[in-house]
């Protein structure tokens, strides 16, 4: 996770696609940087040169270049960056579903495994849905633990690594956020409305989010922590907690 001062982007667990966004954002700059430089160096050319021309009124030929390689640099940018888009809301196949619904002010999870997917694991054919409230953690047991402040939870939420997930997000009362940076996840969370996005962490970590909508007095009381772990460890976990 990013820490206070940090000079470095956090790690992205989100797989291929995270690269995908990584390399796309130093396309950018590159393109901003050269951009930057050559209009700054036009600018220094233009003040400090000792030549004029004053019969230079127009000019159609440079009037069209410079209409023309901005256009073609914007199409540049607009092609992977549609692609990227596409392949961030892209709904594959999942083989298991949650539903994370926000309350004033915490966060319940449900799990459940879509039945029209096979399992790779037996047991988990028996496993149909649970339901778990997670709170945020007293502070003095989180500094006992050694945990992190405002962002720990007495029930994490527990995901298969490495498995495609489809996420469910709605609220029971007002507007919430469900937001997890290094899945490259934030979607609202509105009463009466549930919204979808894919899932998939492609290693095992922990994840930790915060509800990024103003949504009453304790809004920065509602972190989202979620562990991934190996799908057999997770169908063990569910069975347990059945």
């Amino acid at each position: 996770m990013s820490f206070y001062g940090s000079r470095y982007f956090g790690d992205i667990v989100h797989g291929e696609l995270g690269k995908d966004l990584f390399r796309y954002h130093g396309f950018v700059m590159m393109v901003a940087v050269a951009v930057l430089v050559f209009v700054m160096y036009m600018g220094c050319v233009i003040l400090l040169t000792k030549f004029s021309y004053r019969h230079f009124l127009n000019r159609q030929r440079l009037e069209f270049w410079w209409t023309i390689v901005p256009m073609l640099m914007l199409v540049g940018l607009w092609f992977p960056s549609m692609i990227n888009l596409y392949y961030m809301e892209e709904v594959k196949r999942p083989r298991w579903n949650f539903k994370a619904i926000g309350k004033q002010w915490y966060w319940s999870y449900e799990f459940c495994r879509n039945l029209d997917t096979p399992s790779s694991s037996e047991n988990a054919e028996s496993i149909s849905c649970y339901t778990i409230d997670s709170y945020m953690e007293d502070q003095q047991e989180t500094f006992s633990k050694g945990g992190y402040r405002l962002l720990d939870v007495d029930n994490r939420m527990v995901a298969p690594a490495d498995v495609q997930m489809t996420a469910f997000v709605s609220s029971s009362d007002v507007l919430h956020s469900f937001a997890l940076p290094k899945l490259l996840i934030k979607v609202d969370a509105i009463p009466g409305r549930i919204n979808r996005l894919p899932m998939k962490a492609s290693q095992c970590s922990i994840i930790y989010g915060q509800c990024s909508e103003i949504c009453g007095v304790n809004h920065s009381f509602m972190p989202i922590v979620i562990e991934f772990i190996p799908e057999k460890y997770f169908v063990m976990w569910l069975e347990a907690l059945n």
